[in-house]
């Protein structure tokens, strides 16, 4: 890393879990230590030497963001360990403290150490505190597990990293200043204020004073922090702000300047700091009187002084609170709309760092109350009553060259307010305006004279014309340079709205209803699937199916297809369409294609008898559907490109989540005028994943992988930039369609999923081992500390949750899946006591029952028990099933064949 000052290389001792003498692998690094069954060895704590670099921490943080970018941008050959990622997150908090300039001078006093001066990250204001404790509650395991001085202790690990870059931070640039000249003709010595600042000031941090002095100055400045850190008199309750939007503000003529009887009111309240919901008026202080008062369980003392006393800290923020303080019971402040204005911009989050509540009208520090563009889009090539004919709604040669992503519009940028857009007359008005806040079609603005000017600036160099689609929808939501100016949305007309806004577009697309030969009746939601696939389809567009999973999404695809094939004008082929799916879905979308559209001609290409060669591309292409897996994708990758496809869909399409991955590059490489992707994963785990998705349905869409992490993933995951995250959310919604289980919508006449809990009482024998445990735990947990107290509790935890299922299970009594030995009684467990009593009641009624253990020798167990009891098959499904026996078991239950 060139970019950085080498680190020195050092050893330090981790302590780590550990199996069989050997470190357990990070979760992150993907290897897996094989163990026994169930749990396997448990994991003991360790002490290792590993081989470090060590920083200075004027470096520490570019190091961090060095390491981490290289690693980001080449994820396919490193992986970033949870205790790295979390540290370049603790080093972003820290510059940002830094730039806040949250930092404060202090002295650090340890025994057997000589006296520091040191510069603080301040950590003692609300909003700082919260993003703090946040931070810390991110900390993996990893990154307190040195043996050092600071003990495990993840709060102490933390601070002493936060002050060590703001320490050399500051010092570096103080030093570039050469400020330690003023300083240089003052005696420390004889002046301990002086040895402080020597200190601050000084590359080391030791402060040369009298072993005498040190205390008093020690206590001086533990003092003047303790002053800052006072945030109000009363813990329990604070001062609560809140600015009010002016009555009468309606009656103001759009764009007109408010004159100075339109008046602002900052009241004054008192807000619970346990409930913040909690708040007392100045007015109900004042009525109720007296020295103390009891609001919902929460008691106040002397709300009237409180409140006195918190308007009177204010004040020293803010001077304007002092004209309310004339009267004896202020309630509210007055303000013009210049006073108004100075308050949200620059009085605001001064309060704020004080602790000090401050309630904002809705509009305020949002895009939509500032001045920005917005984007108007007119379809130029395709006619609307063209693209909304239901009669070739799905036709299968749809003008693919004049629709799609790389459909010519015309272009046009507009200045806007929120959804408002201006004319030029509006606009003039605007810039002449000398209020920095006006009306707008009874929408308040924030007029800012750079804003003006950026606007300006953008029209003039944007006069208009025509662009690509794809361009258009980056344009408006991506990355590009606007000078500054916010870009608040899309207008569009035809075709193009009814993608953009997909509200309106459910409505005024065509409506297709099951196609003739589709033997299966689909519910609203999916004939609603059925048309937005079909609509897209249509227009060039490539849809993402994300519906939750057992909403069916494959049968919503084969509706696609049928219907498209009653379109097909008699002798005239539809065109193989590709479906890759995972192997253990193989034989389901086979039996659901064969069931519900039968005249569907259909291939499987999988098993090692499978085509091959000019047999393959000639039964290919007389086939509706050609169903092959991931793995073969990459494997008879040059065959399938001998197939000009119609239509190229992914089942499960998380599993090209890694653009990156040799399956994921040959399925994006196969050439088709149709993409689809259905996947019931939610797209949001890691950006990359939904730019590898997104990239296969449209191409260019998010731009390329180095333009998307630069314009979306760092600002979003490192930076957690909500304006940017709502653009990509903006950018994609067209293009996504998910519905979930729960929404009630969806599949209404399902009845309301019951759940019971059953209480089981623990036999004597359960009871016993259950007591002799938790005293081992106690006892071990005395004897442990740090990460091995921990490994104890997770330990012990597992053993008390095989206990509770049956003892046989914590005991090791059962090794075998088909021999059960004859102490393997329900009787011994209550939980299997009362199992037996439910599944006595479900076979008495010739129902079946599904039992899900995580424990796999809990399962053999169970199968052994059942077995005995009923006298009868019991199929038992685990992850060492093999492919043909899970679909065989699968089969036969639902076929209910006396099975259970």
């Amino acid at each position: 890393f060139p970019e950085v000052a080498p680190g020195v290389a050092e050893t330090v001792v981790l302590r780590l879990p550990s199996i069989s003498g050997t470190p357990v692998p990070s979760p992150t690094s993907g290897v897996v230590v094989d163990g026994s069954d169930d749990v396997g060895e448990l994991p003991s704590v360790a002490e290792w030497g590993v081989p470090t670099i060590a920083f200075e921490g004027a470096d520490a943080d570019a190091a961090l963001e060095a390491i981490e970018s290289r690693v980001l941008s080449n994820g396919a050959d490193w992986t970033l360990g949870s205790g790295l990622r979390f540290f370049a997150q603790a080093a972003r908090f820290a510059r940002a403290l830094l730039a806040e300039q949250r930092f404060v001078p202090a002295l650090v006093q340890q025994a057997g150490q000589p006296l520091r001066a040191v510069w603080q990250p301040w950590l003692s204001d609300e909003s700082t505190e919260e993003r703090f404790g946040h931070l810390l509650s991110m900390m993996p395991p990893a990154a307190r597990a040195a043996r050092d001085e600071l003990d495990h202790d993840g709060q102490i690990v933390l601070q002493e990293f936060l002050l060590a870059i703001v320490d050399a931070r500051c010092r570096t640039a103080l030093g570039r200043r050469d400020m330690k000249d003023a300083i240089a003709e003052l005696d420390p010595e004889r002046d301990r204020h002086v040895a402080w600042l020597s200190g601050l000031l000084a590359p080391v941090s030791q402060v040369s004073t009298t072993p005498a002095s040190v205390p008093d100055l020690v206590k001086r400045s533990r003092q003047w922090i303790g002053n800052l850190e006072d945030r109000g008199i009363s813990g329990d309750w604070k001062l609560l702000v809140r600015l009010d939007e002016p009555l009468g503000a309606e009656s103001v003529p759009n764009l007109a300047p408010p004159g100075d009887d339109l008046r602002w009111a900052l009241s004054f309240h008192l807000q619970s700091k346990e409930t913040e919901h909690l708040v007392l008026d100045a007015a109900d202080i004042w009525a109720i009187g007296g020295t103390s008062a009891a609001v919902e369980g929460h008691r106040i003392e002397n709300p009237g002084e409180l409140l006195l006393a918190e308007l009177a800290r204010a004040s020293r923020m803010y001077p304007l609170i002092e004209r309310a303080l004339d009267v004896a019971e202020p309630d509210a402040l007055s303000l013009s709309t210049t006073e108004a204005y100075e308050f949200l911009r620059e009085v605001r989050p001064l309060l704020e760092e004080q602790g000090i509540s401050v309630e904002t009208p809705q509009w305020w520090d949002t895009p939509s109350a500032r001045i920005g563009a917005r984007l108007l889009l007119d379809p130029m090539e395709a006619s609307e009553e063209e693209v909304f004919d239901p009669s070739a709604a799905s036709a299968p040669a749809a003008g693919e060259a004049k629709l799609g992503l790389a459909a010519l519009v015309n272009y046009q940028w507009r200045i806007a307010v929120g959804d408002t857009a201006l004319t030029l007359k509006e606009f003039e008005q605007l810039a002449q305006s000398k209020s920095p806040l006006l009306r707008i079609n009874n929408q308040w603005v924030e007029v800012r004279p750079e804003d003006i000017k950026a606007a300006m600036a953008f029209i003039a160099e944007n006069p208009g014309g025509q662009i690509k689609v794809g361009e258009a929808l980056r344009l408006a939501f991506g990355a590009a340079d606007n000078q500054g100016l916010s870009v608040l949305g899309i207008d569009a007309t035809g075709w193009l709205a009814s993608i953009l806004d997909r509200a309106e577009g459910e409505t005024r697309m065509p409506f297709i209803a099951e196609p003739e030969g589709f033997l299966a009746t689909l519910r609203p939601y999916q004939r609603t699937g059925l048309s937005w696939m079909a609509f897209l389809d249509r227009i060039g567009l490539g849809p993402c199916l994300a519906d939750d999973m057992g909403l069916g999404k494959t049968i919503q695809m084969l509706a696609l297809m049928a219907h498209e094939r009653t379109q097909l004008a008699p002798g005239e082929r539809l065109g193989p369409t590709l479906i890759v799916v995972p192997m253990s879905i193989v034989d389901n979308w086979k039996r659901e294609a064969n069931r519900f559209a039968p005249n569907l001609s259909l291939l499987i290409h999988h098993g090692v008898e499978r085509h091959a060669g000019d047999t393959f591309v000639h039964e290919a292409e007389r086939s509706d559907l050609v169903i092959t897996t991931y793995a073969l994708v990459h494997r008879d990758r040059e065959l399938l490109e001998r197939v000009q496809w119609r239509r190229i869909v992914l089942d499960e399409a998380q599993n090209i989540k890694n653009p990156n991955a040799k399956q994921s590059q040959a399925v994006r490489s196969l050439h088709a005028e149709h993409r689809v992707a259905l996947t019931g994963t939610p797209l949001e785990n890691r950006l990359s994943e939904l730019w590898s998705v997104m990239d296969f349905c449209n191409p260019g869409l998010l731009g390329g992988p180095a333009e998307f992490r630069r314009a979306f993933g760092v600002p979003i995951e490192r930076y957690h930039d909500r304006q940017r995250a709502d653009q990509l959310r903006s950018l994609v919604r067209p293009f996504i369609l998910r519905r979930l289980k729960t929404d009630p919508t969806v599949i209404s006449d399902l009845p309301e999923k019951v759940e019971t809990k059953e209480f089981c009482r623990l036999t004597s024998e359960q009871a016993e081992l259950y007591e002799s445990t938790v005293k081992r735990m106690l006892g071990e947990i005395e004897q442990a500390e740090g990460i091995k107290r921990r490994g104890v509790v997770l330990t012990t935890l597992i053993r008390l949750k095989q206990i509770c299922n049956h003892p046989s299970q914590m005991l090791k009594e059962e090794d075998h899946e088909h021999d059960a030995p004859s102490g393997v009684q329900p009787a011994r467990s209550g939980k299997c006591i009362r199992l037996i009593e439910l599944l006595d009641e479900v076979l008495s009624e010739n129902q079946q029952a599904l039992i899900f253990t995580q424990f796999r020798q809990m399962g053999t167990l169970l199968v052994s028990m059942l077995r005995q009891r009923f006298g009868r098959e019991i199929l038992f499904l685990h992850g060492g099933t093999a492919q043909r026996a899970r679909q065989d078991m699968i089969d036969r239950f639902q076929q209910g064949d006396g099975t259970t």
